[in-house]
């Protein structure tokens, strides 16, 4: 309801009508003065209140509400004019009108003593009747008005207390139901984390542990002591053996990934995938560290086992597909002149898919120990650009075959490299085996050699199909031929992830930049001296004592 739809109601309702009449304060000391008084105001029909001294008036006065006092100023004792001052000092009467009744005349002197002390007015004996109704009916109506905005202000308070009330309880209720559905959140969080079949941990903005769930104790022993004497600790000296680049990165606040980290527990080997994300408020600030353990040791073995049966079926065939290559060999050099041309034709088809067939179980062995770190390289100053012409020329016949113009562009003086010159021969071999194969008739292929301070470039060119970008991310993952396969040629998914592979190996990388239907372009990159990767790639290093 709005404040004029409560006003009209409570005017119907006659609210602000006075049920009983205004108080009007009548003080003289003579009983036939106030008796005047009363018949002259008798019409007004006002409740008259009679005192014959100023202490009988100032009583009153702390008992009722008065519109108007008249009030004599010849008085025994007290005054009228004390009688006003002291009406004027208490806070209840501050504001009460007061008019003089006197008989005497008044001089200057006098009349501005009963005006200093609150009289509003002066009425002189005798007087006419019709003048003091006059003069009090405007007191009393001033009263009135006053009486009716004092109730309109209390109805205007009551109507903002029940609104202020009402909207103070939906408040409340609002709140109440948001921490009952924040707290009922909580729990189901609570309950999925702790249900959770990964390990979940919390650090607090000091780096210490806050939080964390049984599985996440039991991967990282915590279980051998009661919660109490974990909480509160930092995880580095808990766990001081995880990653020097997960604390680093807890350090920093900033996320972390941390794939296939071997757990060292006493019983057998585990492992986990390790992730940590910064809880950011609004304003981008931290307010604490979120850490995920995900146990991988069943797919890890998984992975393994299949990769050592990879590994033996490879090594098993090696050794059958050698000595049939070896009889294929025998045969087109003793039978070349015996045999007729389809035969021969068809024994030289043999030969290469056996051939083939050789180069792909060589790449899953190749792969297979340079995963399990049991490829031992060699490490020797290789003369990159006696290495490029090698390859360059091996191949050329097979690139003129297939009507392609290979070349080299190499550098006057000689780069080398220390590196394994096996390894990086079959790095070049594959990627020059790539461009003949995805480059069309009368394309072009060329090798470069640069260097800079650190590193020497190795670059195979070809105006082949070239790579989408879309495959580009993929394009060096392990048995990965592309989105769409009919845009390329049967291989084994290899070749790339191998070139990776020894390049990691090397502590250098590899990249590829293409443009469809125009070019691509791999560049090698190998350091010019030697770097410490045992503890890294787990390929061994071995320095030769006699230059190859």
């Amino acid at each position: 309801m709005s404040y004029t739809d409560a006003f009209n109601t409570l005017k119907r309702d006659n609210f602000f009508v006075s049920k009983n009449k205004v108080n009007v304060l009548l003080v003289d000391d003579h009983p036939e003065n106030i008796l005047v008084l009363k018949a002259t105001l008798a019409p007004l029909n006002l409740n008259l209140v009679e005192a014959n001294s100023g202490k009988e008036a100032l009583k009153y006065l702390l008992e009722q509400d008065f519109a108007v006092i008249l009030l004599d100023v010849m008085m025994p004792e007290m005054d009228g004019f004390e009688t006003a001052r002291l009406i004027r000092e208490r806070e209840k009467s501050r504001h009460t009108p007061i008019i003089f009744i006197t008989a005497m005349f008044l001089g200057d002197a006098d009349a501005f003593k009963g005006y200093s002390v609150g009289a509003v007015d002066y009425i002189m004996k005798p007087f006419f009747p019709e003048i003091i109704r006059s003069k009090v009916s405007v007191f009393v109506e001033l009263f009135n008005k006053s009486e009716e905005i004092k109730k309109q202000a209390e109805v205007i308070r009551q109507i903002q207390q029940r609104d202020y009330e009402r909207k103070l309880d939906e408040t409340t209720a609002r709140m109440q139901a948001e921490t009952e559905q924040v707290r009922a959140e909580h729990r189901a969080i609570r309950n999925m984390v702790q249900q959770a079949p990964m390990g979940f941990a919390l650090l607090k903005n000091d780096k210490t542990l806050s939080d964390f769930n049984p599985i996440f104790a039991e991967q990282y022993t915590f279980q051998h002591g009661p919660e109490e004497e974990v909480m509160g600790k930092r995880l580095s000296d808990l766990v001081p053996w995880l990653p020097e680049s997960l604390f680093a990165a807890i350090e920093k606040n900033e996320p972390f990934h941390f794939r296939q980290f071997r757990l060292q527990t006493d019983d057998n080997e585990r492992y986990c995938d390790l992730a940590t994300w910064p809880i950011l408020k609004d304003d981008g600030s931290s307010s604490g560290i979120i850490i995920l353990s995900v146990d991988i040791t069943e797919r890890v073995k998984l992975d393994q086992q299949r990769n050592d049966f990879v590994a033996t079926l490879a090594h098993d065939l090696q050794t059958p597909v050698i000595a049939s290559d070896r009889a294929l060999s025998l045969l087109l050099g003793k039978a070349a002149n015996i045999l007729s041309p389809d035969l021969l034709n068809l024994i030289t088809m043999l030969k290469k898919n056996n051939q083939n067939l050789l180069h792909m179980i060589e790449s899953l062995l190749d792969v297979y120990h340079y995963e399990e770190g049991a490829r031992a390289l060699y490490f020797d100053d290789v003369d990159l650009n006696l290495l490029v012409n090698t390859c360059v020329d091996e191949l050329t016949p097979l690139a003129n075959q297939q009507g392609l113009d290979l070349s080299a562009s190499l550098p006057s003086e000689r780069v080398l490299a220390r590196a394994d010159r096996t390894a990086v021969r079959r790095v070049l071999t594959n990627l020059l085996d790539n461009a003949i194969k995805f480059t069309p008739v009368g394309g072009k292929i060329e090798v470069g050699l640069t260097r800079d301070d650190e590193c020497a470039i190795l670059e195979v060119t070809d105006t082949g199909v070239g790579v989408p970008a879309q495959d580009l991310e993929r394009l060096f993952d392990r048995y990965w031929h592309g989105r769409n396969h009919k845009s390329y040629k049967a291989s084994s998914g290899l070749g790339l992830y191998l070139c990776r592979q020894i390049a990691d190996a090397h502590g250098g990388r590899i990249e590829c930049a293409s443009e469809v239907g125009r070019m691509t372009s791999f560049k090698v990159y190998l350091p010019l001296e030697q770097k410490e990767l045992a503890d890294v790639t787990g390929v061994h290093q071995i320095q030769p004592t006699v230059e190859a």
